[in-house]
């Protein structure tokens, strides 16, 4: 799926087959909640242009994968959470929010056994909370990670064959098992931000990332596995 990461080009269209009353249909197929849909409606009618075409796009995608169910809960949970105060919207921004829920929605693999995402929605909704109250020099750390899957890797791996949403699910779910590791706490802030929990946590996802820099899906879900 293209994403808010890779948005130079823009968003494709929304098919004019699809507009806010079809999307809604959707909703209501999947088992969605009446209360999640008027939520899910009311975002939507306070978008337009481009920005209204690619949260249609994403969730034409997301609802035509077999998580859909779960991605769209975490679509709701995190767009809520991104409107918690105007720094939740600063850290959870849109190109964020999808691909948390891209990490739910798309299957790790083909195979029958293979339809759970590299994200459950747990998982992507604590890495959203966990984003939201680290450390400010580690949060510009993660965005920096999340903008370079994809990107040439550190071992000279072939870019077209990358897969930079899997490497981005795969790096917040790295924060998710390490959220308690990644959050502000006062002894920390004792050290003027050098050297701490979250700091080290960081660095040691940051590696990870480069070392899984540019693999393909099939390397990402064999290495990680």
């Amino acid at each position: 799926m293209a994403d808010g990461f890779e948005s130079a080009k823009g968003p494709r269209a929304a098919s004019p087959a699809q507009p806010q009353a079809q999307i809604d249909a959707a909703l209501r197929l999947a088992g969605v909640s009446d209360a999640e849909r008027a939520r899910i409606a009311a975002h939507l009618k306070s978008l337009s242009g481009a920005d209204l075409q690619r949260e249609l796009l994403l969730l034409q995608q997301v609802l035509a994968t077999p998580n859909a169910r779960a991605a769209i809960g975490t679509y709701d949970r995190v767009l809520g959470m991104s409107k918690e105060s105007p720094r939740a919207a600063q850290r959870l921004p849109p190109e964020l929010r999808h691909a948390l829920v891209k990490g739910v929605a798309d299957p790790r693999t083909t195979t029958t056994t293979g339809h759970e995402g590299i994200l459950v929605q747990a998982q992507a909704e604590l890495a959203a909370r966990t984003l939201l109250h680290m450390p400010q020099a580690q949060f510009e750390q993660a965005k920096l990670l999340l903008s370079r899957a994809g990107q040439g890797g550190a071992h000279g791996l072939n870019e077209a064959r990358a897969d930079a949403g899997a490497e981005r699910a795969f790096i917040l779910k790295f924060i998710a098992q390490r959220s308690e590791r990644l959050r502000a706490n006062p002894a920390d802030a004792a050290t003027g931000g050098s050297d701490t929990e979250a700091s080290r946590t960081m660095d040691e996802i940051s590696g990870m990332a480069d070392d899984m820099r540019a693999m393909s899906r099939t390397q990402l879900i064999r290495v990680n596995s």
